[in-house]
């Protein structure tokens, strides 16, 4: 089986960030060594999704660890930022977030480095992984 992994935004060493992955994108990303996967997109958020239920059996089937944080799109809040923060803090590297397109994710890990680093230093890491959300990084430097 040579599954294509799908595209990814690095945000950190032990962070990547995708749109929703197929059961054989997990497979193909526990095969690259992927030991953990968060997932921000909530539960029937678009038809045909698979459900966190079934992602997080396969991916305890593989061996990886499962985490699970829905977060709205266009609804991110700062204490969702903290959320994850406290996820990534324990989760064991390399680390896969994924939702509908990614960008709740890279929202969520901008927000929970707030306290640590400038916005501007936020908002520069975010283009710099191919992030394009201007309202979001007004947000950040505001």
């Amino acid at each position: 089986m040579s599954t294509t992994l799908p595209p990814m935004r690095q945000l950190s060493e032990h962070l990547r960030t995708a749109a929703q992955l197929s059961s054989d994108e997990v497979k193909a990303l526990a095969a690259q060594g992927v030991k953990t996967l968060i997932c921000n997109r909530p539960d029937g958020e678009e038809e045909g999704q698979p459900s966190a239920e079934s992602m997080r059996t396969l991916v305890e089937s593989l061996g990886m660890n499962w985490y699970f944080l829905p977060v709205v799109s266009g609804q991110v809040m700062d204490e969702q930022g903290d959320a994850f923060g406290e996820i990534l803090a324990k989760a064991e590297a390399p680390v896969v977030a994924y939702c509908r397109t990614g960008a709740r994710c890279g929202c969520l890990w901008a927000l929970s480095l707030r306290h640590e680093r400038s916005g501007e230093r936020l908002v520069e890491a975010l283009k710099l992984a191919g992030y394009d959300m201007p309202d979001f990084f007004k947000r950040l430097q505001g």
